[in-house]
C-alpha cells in the first residue's frame, strides 16, 4: 500500500507516499532487530499503525505496479534547511513529460549542499528545454 503523510491509503494512481504493508506479515518475515526489539517497533512499526513501514517512498501506476522511488530519510541540507529528495522528485515526475527523476545532493561553498535534478522523458516527448526547466525549477 502507499500511505499519506496521515497514514491514508493513496488509491490515485502515480501519487507518491510511503511504502507500507499491511499487517500481519508473514511469519518468515524479519521478526526483530538482533538484540534491539524495542528499535524494530519504533523504527518499522510505530509510524504508521496497522502497517510495516519499508522506509521507502514509491507510487502504484495505472497497471497496478509498485515503483520504488527513494527511501524516505535522504535529506539534503541547504543553507541550514533539510529538503526532502523524495518531495522534490514527486514535483518533477508530476510534470507530464517526465518518467522517472532522480534528486541529489551537490556539494556547494555557500550552501552546503544543494538539489541536483535529473530526469528522464517519456518516449517520442521532445520538449523546449528551456520550458522544461522553467516547470520543473520553480
Amino acid at each position: 500500500m502507499i500511505l499519506d503523510d496521515d497514514n491514508n491509503v493513496i488509491n490515485e494512481p502515480r501519487k507518491m507516499g510511503k511504502l507500507s504493508i499491511k499487517l500481519p506479515l508473514a511469519p518468515s518475515f524479519m521478526m526483530t532487530l538482533w538484540g534491539n526489539d524495542e528499535r524494530f517497533v519504533k523504527k518499522y512499526l510505530s509510524d504508521s499503525p496497522g502497517y510495516y513501514t519499508s522506509g521507502d517512498a514509491g507510487f502504484i501506476d495505472e497497471e497496478g505496479y509498485v515503483h520504488v522511488m527513494t527511501r524516505l530519510d535522504d535529506v539534503i541540507n541547504t543553507a541550514g534547511h533539510r529538503l526532502s529528495t523524495y518531495q522534490m522528485e514527486e514535483v518533477l515526475i508530476n510534470n507530464d513529460n517526465v518518467v522517472e527523476a532522480a534528486v541529489v545532493s551537490r556539494l556547494d561553498d555557500l550552501k552546503g549542499e544543494i538539489p541536483v535534478g535529473f530526469v528522464v522523458l517519456y518516449p517520442g516527448k521532445n520538449p523546449d528545454p528551456k520550458e522544461l526547466e522553467a516547470a520543473l525549477v520553480k
